[in-house]
C-alpha cells in the first residue's frame, strides 16, 4: 500500500511553520505549476522520450528538475526531509487508473533510494480548494521563475496524468500513452475563461472554482468534462452542472457525448445564462466539445470552427484522437471543409482564421 498523507496534516505543517522539514514534490505540468502551485514546491518535468529511461531505473531523480537551484535543494534536503509529492487529483494509487502514473513511479523510486515519502490524498485540487492561502498562484500564468533560463521548453511534458508504456512498446506507442492535455500549450493564456460566443466561454478547472469569474460572466451552466474533478458548487444550487466523464486519452470516445453536450449549452445559452465548458487545463477536452458545438450550431466546418475558437484562445491543443472523432462529426453533418487539405499532424497550429469564421463570429449576435 502506498502511504499517503492528507490535505488537513500538510495545512497544520504548513500553518506551524514546518516547510523546513518539508520537500513538496509538483508532479503537474510545467503550465500548470507556473499558474499555480503549493508554496515552496518544486516542479518535476521529463521529455516523453525518457519515460523509457526512467522507468528502467536509468535516470536520477535529480534529473527530472528543471531548475538548478531546485535541483541543489532536492539533493541536498530529500534524505532528510519528509517528501511530498502530488499530481491534480490522485486520491487513491490503488485505484487502476493511478497505478501505472509517472506519479506512482517516482513514489516506489524515492522508497527504493531510502527517502521517507508520501502522496498527497486529492492532489492540488483538493488541497487549493481547502487551503488557498497556502498556494501561489499566478494569473497570468507566470512566475518569478517563469523568466528564469533554466525554465523547461515547451515540448517538456508534464508528470501528472502521463502513464508508462509497457515493455516493448515503440515510442509511438508511448507517445499515444500520454495524456495530451497536460503538455504545455503553445503560448501562456490568462487563467480566465474565454469567450467564445454570447454567453459561452471555454475554460480550465480553475475558472470552474472561481465564484468572482463566474459571476462577472454570468455563468450558471458548468459543463465539466473531466471524469474526476469536482463540481464545486454543486450543493448550492446556483449553478447547473453536466459531467462528461472522459480523460484526454486517445482511447476515449468523446464524440458519444456530443449530443447531449450540445443540448446542455444550447440549453443555457437559450435562457441567457452563461455557460462554462471546462476540463482540467482548457486546450483539449473542453475545446474538442466547443468546436463541436460550433460546427453544429453555425453548420460550420471542422476548419472553421477550430480556427474561431482558436483566434479567442490561442494555445488550444486537442489530441489526435478527438480530432479525428470530430473530423467523423463533421461527415455526419455535411459540412464542407474550406481546407480539407490540412494533415492530422497540422491541427495544433491551425493558420489565420478563414473568413467565414470570422464572419460568423463578428456577424453572431447571440
Amino acid at each position: 500500500m502506498m502511504p499517503s498523507k492528507s490535505v488537513e496534516w500538510l495545512q497544520i505543517k504548513l500553518d506551524s511553520g514546518g516547510t523546513g522539514s518539508l520537500l513538496l514534490l509538483d508532479c503537474r505540468s510545467h503550465q500548470l505549476y507556473e499558474s499555480s502551485h503549493i508554496e515552496t514546491a518544486i516542479n518535476l518535468v521529463i521529455p516523453g522520450i525518457l519515460l523509457r529511461r526512467f522507468k528502467k531505473g536509468n535516470l536520477p531523480i535529480r534529473s527530472i528538475i528543471p531548475n538548478n537551484e531546485d535541483k541543489e535543494k532536492f539533493i541536498s534536503r530529500c534524505k532528510t526531509d519528509t517528501v511530498i509529492l502530488y499530481d491534480e487529483s490522485t486520491v487513491d494509487l490503488r485505484q487502476s487508473e493511478s497505478k501505472g502514473s509517472v506519479l506512482a513511479l517516482i513514489l516506489q523510486k524515492l522508497w527504493d533510494d531510502g527517502f521517507k515519502s508520501f502522496f498527497l490524498e486529492g492532489g492540488f485540487t483538493k488541497f487549493q480548494m481547502e487551503h488557498p492561502e497556502h498556494c501561489e498562484t499566478f494569473l497570468d500564468g507566470s512566475s518569478a521563475s517563469s523568466s528564469s533560463s533554466s525554465s523547461p521548453p515547451l515540448s517538456v511534458l508534464g508528470l501528472g496524468s502521463l502513464r508508462l508504456s509497457l515493455d516493448g512498446e515503440s515510442d509511438h506507442d508511448l507517445c499515444s500513452s500520454v495524456d495530451f492535455e497536460d503538455t504545455p500549450p503553445s503560448s501562456g493564456q490568462r487563467s480566465v475563461p474565454v469567450q467564445i460566443l454570447p454567453y459561452l466561454y471555454l475554460g480550465c478547472a480553475m475558472d470552474s472554482a472561481n465564484l468572482e469569474v463566474l459571476g462577472q460572466r454570468d455563468i450558471e451552466y458548468i459543463l465539466n468534462v473531466t471524469p474526476n474533478l469536482p463540481n464545486v458548487f454543486e450543493r448550492d444550487g446556483h449553478f447547473k452542472y453536466k459531467q462528461i466523464p472522459i480523460a484526454d486519452h486517445w482511447s476515449q470516445n468523446l464524440s458519444h457525448f456530443f449530443p447531449e453536450a450540445i443540448s446542455f449549452i444550447e440549453e443555457g445559452r437559450s435562457r441567457q445564462c452563461g455557460v462554462l465548458v471546462h476540463c482540467l487545463a482548457g486546450v483539449s477536452r473542453s475545446v474538442t466539445v466547443t468546436v463541436a458545438y460550433l460546427m453544429q450550431k453555425l453548420r460550420l466546418s471542422l476548419d472553421d470552427a477550430y480556427d474561431l475558437v482558436k483566434h479567442k484562445k490561442s494555445n488550444i491543443s486537442p489530441n489526435f484522437s478527438f480530432m479525428g472523432q470530430l473530423l467523423d462529426f463533421e461527415k455526419t453533418l455535411g459540412v464542407s471543409g474550406t481546407s480539407r487539405h490540412r494533415t492530422a499532424s497540422d491541427h495544433s497550429s491551425f493558420g489565420a482564421v478563414s473568413s467565414s469564421a470570422v464572419f460568423q463570429m463578428d456577424g453572431l449576435d447571440g
